[in-house]
């Protein structure tokens, strides 16, 4: 993997002349810690000593499996422009990333959170800087209101000009997973989503027709509770799209995807990987625009293996349990692409 990554990093030019779009990615990179125990954080599972021995060298196939992942998504010979990722740990595991695995000749950056999460999970931004100019980044903290609950992962909200001026907002998400059961858990996701919903809300406040995407992993389908009435997304529908509205990506996959979604469960697909975005970027009379064809699921061969319990495939992840595999991670990755004005 190493050898073909690195050919394909010296044939790949990094000048960013002639950009005819703007691609974004997000992923879901399964457990993506450092091998270093951190007094303050739940990570005893990910330490040389634990019973998966996550040791230095498997953190550098992981740091390298990630880059291949990113570097596969790239267009028009160059990386995409802004990648998403949840399930990181930490600056160390950034600082890898961007700057001494195979991804650091790339020239990213990064921005993420330093979230209350007692494992330690973050989310994290890379950008390209030169087609996306960071404007600001913080932390939002979620509002359980008066209810006293566990510590969660923030939502980082990002705001930067992409290399024709437009400003994007992007808030990432990775909301709380079900592991207790759909409806013992789903105040948690409602509740983070009604964190993203007054941001935007005070975003609009002062700039009404602004552009913007809620992208992560919502460890819900885009018809459950937290996306669908929380996040309030509407149905695609290019004859009635209103500039005030969120619409969901990832609500309607295309036939024409290989896959159906991007995390597989007990021989089903999920869609629980979704980019959201505000009906402004839907109107293609914008100097930058998507629509929905320009959605899609990531799914390369390398990033999948054959379900011998279910039949089918399925996303080859690192670990199975606690039997290490060297995979990539059990979630496949999304992107969206903006195009320029004809």
């Amino acid at each position: 993997m190493r050898k073909t990554l690195l050919l394909f990093l010296l044939l790949l030019p990094i000048a960013m002349h002639g950009q005819t779009g703007f691609r974004i990615v997000e992923y879901n990179c399964e457990n993506f810690f450092d091998c270093e125990h951190d007094s303050l954080k739940e990570d005893q599972m990910f330490l040389p000593q634990s019973p998966r021995r996550w040791t230095r060298h498997r953190f550098w196939q992981k740091l390298q499996a990630v880059s291949k992942v990113i570097v596969s998504m790239s267009h028009h010979g160059a990386p995409p422009d802004v990648v998403a990722l949840t399930e990181v740990e930490n600056d160390t595991v950034m600082t890898y990333l961007t700057r001494r695995a195979l991804l650091g000749s790339l020239g990213y950056r990064y921005v993420m959170t330093r979230s209350p999460d007692p494992r330690g999970m973050n989310v994290a931004l890379l950008y390209q800087t030169g087609t996306f100019r960071l404007l600001n980044s913080k932390s939002l903290s979620v509002d359980f209101g008066p209810l006293q609950e566990k510590p969660t992962r923030d939502v980082l909200y990002v705001s930067g000009k992409t290399y024709l001026g437009d400003t994007l907002h992007l808030f990432v998400c990775h909301f709380s997973s079900k592991l207790n059961g759909r409806k013992a858990t789903e105040h948690y996701r409602c509740a983070e989503a009604q964190t993203v919903m007054h941001a935007i809300d005070s975003i609009r406040k002062t700039s009404p027709l602004c552009n913007l995407i809620v992208l992560g992993d919502f460890n819900e389908t885009p018809r459950e509770k937290a996306v669908k009435e929380v996040l309030h997304t509407q149905e695609l529908d290019s004859l009635r799209i209103n500039p005030a509205c969120l619409y969901n990506m990832a609500e309607n996959i295309k036939k024409s995807e290989r896959i159906a979604g991007t995390y597989r469960y007990e021989g089903a697909w999920e869609m629980l990987d979704q980019m959201i975005v505000s009906g402004t970027l839907l109107n293609n009379t914008q100097q930058m625009h998507t629509q929905p064809s320009f959605f899609h699921i990531h799914a390369p061969k390398f990033l999948l293996q054959t379900d011998d319990v279910y039949s089918g495939e399925k996303p080859f992840r690192t670990y199975n349990g606690y039997r290490y595999q060297g995979g990539f991670s059990d979630h496949l990755p999304i992107f969206l692409d903006l195009v320029e004005k004809k």
